[in-house]
């Protein structure tokens, strides 16, 4: 670096949550952790690195993702872009995206749907538009879409998911399904345990038969998979520009 030049080193992270009930509109079911009308950031520390900083942001809007400095937290963190501002002031800003169980949580964080109504400065908003592209193409594989919907799912978990992210699967939802099914039948999905089911059934009220129907509740699947390319979901339709 040129003598008398120096930079102020942040950095910030775009945190997904999925609400996968039923009665949430698509449009509305993708939510993006705020702090203070933005997008959580934090200096460079001594001896910190970009994830150091960028899990400790998260942490300061009420989310933990993980233990810093080389631990299991900065794994989950997904490198999106490196913003540069020159000028007298120079700053850099490296920024991340990561995924966190959409719920109540202590801190002054809000979740905030990531919608067109969101409202952020410019370096924000650049920041959320790409960290959703990456997403975006992260959860057209299983891998990246359970990393979104959480550990235990359903098959409408991940048709809403797909409707919600890319508009929906191309063809019809019984394609989709089948997928799910080809999916379980090579063991990349798989049951949850008889022995778990009961507990997790009295926990979340979506893995219970719809009230009034008399029907069988959903199953309960977990992904065991290795992320491969052969575990795309389904082909998905072009999402409308805007």
């Amino acid at each position: 670096m040129a003598r008398g030049v120096t930079a102020a080193l942040s950095a910030g992270v775009a945190v997904f949550g999925f609400d996968p009930e039923a009665g949430i509109p698509a449009s509305r079911a993708l939510h993006v952790l705020t702090l203070r009308r933005g997008l959580p950031q934090a200096d460079l520390e001594a001896r910190d690195r970009f994830s150091d900083a960028a899990l400790r942001a998260a942490a300061e809007a009420g989310l933990a993702l993980g233990a810093r400095r080389g631990g299991r937290g900065a794994q989950r963190l997904h490198l999106v872009s490196v913003g540069d501002a020159p000028g007298r002031g120079r700053s850099v800003t490296v920024w991340y995206y990561a995924t966190a169980p959409f719920g109540k949580f202590g801190g002054p964080g809000a979740w905030s749907p990531a919608g067109r109504g969101l409202r952020l400065d410019a370096a924000d908003g650049e920041a959320l538009r790409l960290a959703l592209e990456r997403l975006r193409a992260d959860t057209r594989q299983l891998a990246g879409a359970v990393a979104l919907i959480g550990d235990v799912f359903t098959g409408d978990d991940l048709l809403r998911l797909h409707i919600a992210l890319h508009g929906g699967p191309e063809g019809s939802e019984r394609t989709f399904r089948r997928r799910i099914q080809e999916l379980r039948d090579t063991g990349v999905l798989r049951s949850v345990r008889d022995s778990e089911v009961a507990a997790l059934r009295v926990r979340v009220p979506r893995f219970r038969s719809p009230a009034g129907t008399g029907g069988r509740p959903p199953e309960l699947l977990r992904y065991s998979g290795s992320g491969g390319e052969d575990e795309q979901l389904a082909a998905l339709r072009a999402r409308r520009a805007g």
